[in-house]
């Protein structure tokens, strides 16, 4: 039987010290030494962040430190929760966190999504299905049949940099979006098929964020079974090639190949995402299911294989969205519908969110504070040609969620019935 409660969320609890009040807050926190504060900041999402910085001017001086937006990134990037959601037509986004439930409970949950963003600018392109190649809460905007027209979109701070145009007289076949930290400098990577004296090649060309330039580096090794966004972790983009994953260092700028996992068998298909901090490699196979695997020390480990035996379904529609290591748990994403897959108990609960759009997709994806500024944002204007005022939404909407028991083996992959 299932009860109704209120999922726990410090954020926006009625207490005296709680951070949606940080003017009482300040005064509770003046005694703490300025190191630790700023450590305790590191952990804030970004939303609350943008908050924060309108307390006080000591405040926003530590918020808006170049040193503490890359702090912040890296911290968010490695121990995040939030899932990103977008609407069918890539102009709504909002996000949910996985922190709000109670793994213990299997009661129907109210958990806090953060407000719907509408994403659709003048000369900006709409947001593609997710994943799309992102990097610290950046995100790259870029269509394969609209390629000219590419930019990096912010969605917390609702900041665009309008990427340069490039010569795509050539079939693109993968991008990227990632961070060097040798260079502080963010970089846009395409990979386009060319024909070169006779020869098929893979032109790699990196757009830098700080110079506003493309180049030309080497070439990529191989080209991938379909276009693809490339993962960003740790320096470094990850593609899946045919029999092997490709990487690129984003510091040298130089290509390397990442063996498969040992005995893989025969997949149809196979993925490489960034999630929890992790390479993490997805195998699909005929038989209904999928096998998960995570790099650790260099060396790929058996993470979970879910779904054969829990009936017949669309196995590739199952895809891993979230890795939680800390609590360990997987989080699948099939068709409109959530499973919880417990590692350790090698078990997967269903997960319901109502108040979805129908169709939507989705990524692991934290928040950034970094600011496009003037030098990198596009313009918006409205039809009139008069600069129009970015609006923040301030209302918050609650979407139930529910988790049934642990998953029959018997019952099908997935239902047509809704679960309420």
């Amino acid at each position: 039987m299932q009860r109704r409660i209120q999922s726990p969320n410090p954020m926006y609890s009625s207490s005296p010290l709680c951070i949606s009040n940080p003017f009482a807050l300040l005064q509770k926190m003046s005694d703490i030494p300025s190191e630790l504060f700023r450590k305790i900041l590191l952990r804030v999402p970004a939303e609350s962040l943008l908050r924060f910085s309108t307390v006080c001017k000591a405040w926003r001086a530590i918020i808006g430190d170049a040193s503490f937006i890359r702090s912040h990134a890296t911290n968010q990037s490695s121990s995040s929760t939030t899932l990103a959601i977008a609407n069918s037509t890539g102009t709504r986004l909002f996000s949910l966190s996985f922190d709000s439930l109670d793994y213990n409970n299997d009661a129907h949950q109210v958990i806090d999504v953060m407000p719907l963003k509408t994403l659709y600018r003048t000369c900006v392109p709409r947001l593609p299905a997710l994943p799309v190649a992102s990097c610290n809460g950046l995100m790259l905007l870029s269509h394969y049949d609209v390629d000219k027209n590419w930019a990096i979109f912010n969605p917390v701070m609702q900041d665009f940099h309008e990427v340069s145009e490039f010569d795509h007289d050539s079939r693109l076949i993968g991008t990227g979006l990632g961070y060097c930290s040798a260079s502080h400098d963010y970089k846009v990577v395409r990979i386009d098929e060319i024909l070169r004296r006779g020869k098929i090649v893979y032109r790699t060309c990196v757009y830098s964020l700080r110079s506003g330039f493309w180049k030309v580096i080497n070439d990529c090794p191989s080209d991938f079974p379909w276009l693809s966004p490339g993962v960003y972790l740790n320096g470094a983009l990850y593609w899946r090639s045919w029999d092997f994953i490709i990487a690129l260092d984003l510091e040298t700028e130089t290509y390397d190949k990442l063996p498969l996992p040992p005995d893989l068998g025969k997949p149809f298909e196979t993925r490489v995402d960034a999630l929890g901090g992790c390479l993490v490699l997805s195998c699909y196979y005929m038989m209904n299911r999928i096998d998960g695997w995570v790099m650790k020390d260099c060396e790929w480990v058996k993470l979970f294989s879910f779904g054969e035996g829990y009936g017949s379904g669309t196995r590739w529609n199952l895809r891993p969205v979230a890795y939680l290591k800390s609590k360990g748990h997987v989080f699948l994403l099939h068709d409109s519908g959530f499973f919880m897959f417990d590692i350790e108990k090698n078990s997967a609960r269903k997960v319901t969110i109502d108040g979805l759009p129908e169709f939507f997709s989705c990524q692991f994806f934290p928040g950034s504070i970094l600011p496009l500024d003037e030098s990198y944002a596009v313009e918006v204007k409205n039809s009139a040609g008069t600069k129009r005022k970015r609006k923040t939404a301030n209302t918050r909407y609650k979407h139930a969620v529910t988790i049934t028991d642990v998953w029959s083996r018997s019952d099908p992959l997935w239902s047509s019935e809704d679960d309420v």
